[in-house]
């Protein structure tokens, strides 16, 4: 097929399988991995795969990834000539690895048999996304699983693989799609799994079912959108008002809640540091008696050489305690809150805009009455580890706040929801999410969003989730789950390598 129609296929399909404001259809996403594994079975060599692969890899991820040029241009502090090609440059990076996954299944291709294969692709895909999450800081925002959140029936085998594993498990499909008529094993396997996927979606209709997990109590947390307009957030100026809408929003809210959540640095200014804000932000606390857990800007003083740390942090002001009680954001976003290697490249000027911020290294819960919440600040959400890391340190509620303002009207508020709908189905944890302008939600442990708000809209609802203990699958066998993968691929390809050493040696005798 020519590369030219290959392109079109790929993109296409990713740009309307992943979330997005336009057309969204997740069964189109399916049409990506078997536009790479077609590309890898017809190849003249490994060589040519990959050259297709990370073509096609980097169109589709364009697709997806396009919205990148706005922040970094609108307010990243960089001109629009460098904004434009940065999504073009990371499409490029996350190409790289569509191309080397094309690479390695063409030459698996040659040395396996079609039901093996099947296997092996899942295997190395999940590895693949694996290694997403984790080089360069990480940046697994292309999960495959996570074109199927806003089908939460589709996406139960995270509750028992992670993301990443179920992510293989439908490259598997589609590997076997591809081998369907060459082997009766493969179409075996091709279709347990399937039968599999939907069993699970249909009688898991409750967390409870096939894991550990109980439900504990109830709460009733107050979710407030501002909708604060991110070229007036951190101008002094509006500092004033900016509150007062959030103290207002709070008295709109339609009954009495356990708990209220301001987003990601809601509070434009120092909590630390006494002012006439910070009296407004905990008298109006106070005079409600409900605890209050806001985004705010966070610094440490060191006295010796009379510098800080700043820190993105969630704070939580109760009433009827004295002392205020924070998480500070551990994930930090390169080049949006710190410039990677920022003292070895003479690139200030061009980052001028960028953040410097530290990150924290407590991921403790935060206690609120009956409330153990482990929190995950913006980008955190989208990374299984951290999810993980809160709930086996005690959480029984996740709470991720954002400011997805940065995005405006593009994919990325769609497909950030459906990334972190996933940590919900994983952990087995009801997950609160707070935004500056939406998509606020409330998402339970089936991956549903039971509760909602629009995008760039006031808003302030109340959500009743339930509070749980235990685990599920996924999260009792974290490490086994998350790196097996990693470990049968290395399996698969000593085998294969083995198996082309004995062939080619055959071959000179």
């Amino acid at each position: 097929m020519h590369l030219a129609i290959l392109i079109a296929i790929g993109t296409v399909c990713a740009g309307i399988g992943y979330a997005n404001p336009l057309l969204h259809f997740p069964l189109a996403a399916l049409g990506f991995p078997l536009i790479l594994g077609l590309i890898a079975f017809s190849a003249r060599s490994p060589r040519q795969a990959f050259k297709r692969g990370w073509i096609v890899g980097t169109f589709s991820s364009l697709a997806c990834l396009y919205w990148l040029a706005y922040p970094i241009g609108v307010y990243g502090g960089i001109s629009w000539l460098l904004a434009v090609p940065c999504p073009i440059l990371m499409a490029m990076a996350v190409g790289t690895y569509y191309g080397i996954y094309t690479f390695i299944l063409s030459f698996a291709a040659r040395r396996l048999h079609p039901f093996m294969l099947c296997i092996f692709s899942g295997t190395l895909w999940a590895t693949m996304e694996l290694a997403q999450g984790h080089f360069f800081t990480g940046f697994p925002w292309m999960t495959f699983s996570s074109a199927f959140a806003y089908w939460p029936e589709s996406i139960q085998g995270a509750a028992f693989l992670g993301a990443y594993g179920l992510s293989g498990l439908l490259i598997s499909i589609t590997t076997g799609m591809l081998v369907w008529r060459t082997s009766n094993s493969a179409k075996t396997w091709t279709m347990s799994v399937i039968v599999v996927l939907v069993c699970l979606g249909t009688l898991r209709t409750e967390p409870e079912k096939f894991s550990t997990l109980k439900v504990t109590d109830n709460a009733t947390i107050g979710i407030v959108q501002g909708n604060i307009d991110q070229a007036q957030k951190w101008d002094s100026k509006f500092q004033v008002s900016t509150l007062k809408k959030y103290i207002k929003l709070n008295k709109s809210l339609p009954g009495k809640a356990d708990l209220i959540i301001w987003p990601e640095t809601a509070v434009p200014f120092q909590i630390q540091n006494p002012s006439g804000l910070r009296v407004a932000l905990f008298n109006s606390s106070k005079n409600s008696g409900i605890p209050l857990l806001t985004g705010a800007p966070g610094y440490v003083l060191h006295p010796n050489t009379k510098t800080y740390s700043s820190y993105n942090r969630a704070v939580l002001i109760d009433p009827d305690k004295t002392t205020l009680e924070w998480y500070d954001k551990s994930h930090l976003v390169p080049f949006g809150e710190y410039v990677p290697f920022g003292k070895y490249l003479p690139i200030g000027k061009l980052v001028q805009g960028v953040g410097n911020f530290i990150p924290g290294t407590d991921a403790s819960p935060i206690q609120s009455g009956n409330l153990a919440m482990g929190i995950l600040i913006c980008y955190e959400g989208i990374f299984p580890e951290l999810a993980q890391e809160r709930v086996a340190n005690g959480a029984n509620i996740l709470i991720n706040i954002s400011n997805d303002a940065w995005y405006g009207k593009t994919s990325a508020p769609y497909q950030h929801l459906g990334l972190v709908a996933l940590r919900a189905v994983e952990q087995g944890r009801y997950l609160i999410r707070d935004t500056n302008t939406g998509i606020s939600a409330c998402i339970d442990p089936l991956g549903k969003i039971t509760d909602s708000t629009e995008l760039f809209v006031d808003a302030a609802i109340l959500v009743k989730p339930r509070l749980l203990s235990g685990n599920t699958f996924f999260s009792s066998n974290y490490a086994l789950i998350t790196y097996g993968p990693l470990i049968l691929t290395l399996l698969f390809s000593i085998w294969i390598a083995i198996g082309s050493f004995v062939s080619r040696g055959k071959r000179n005798q």
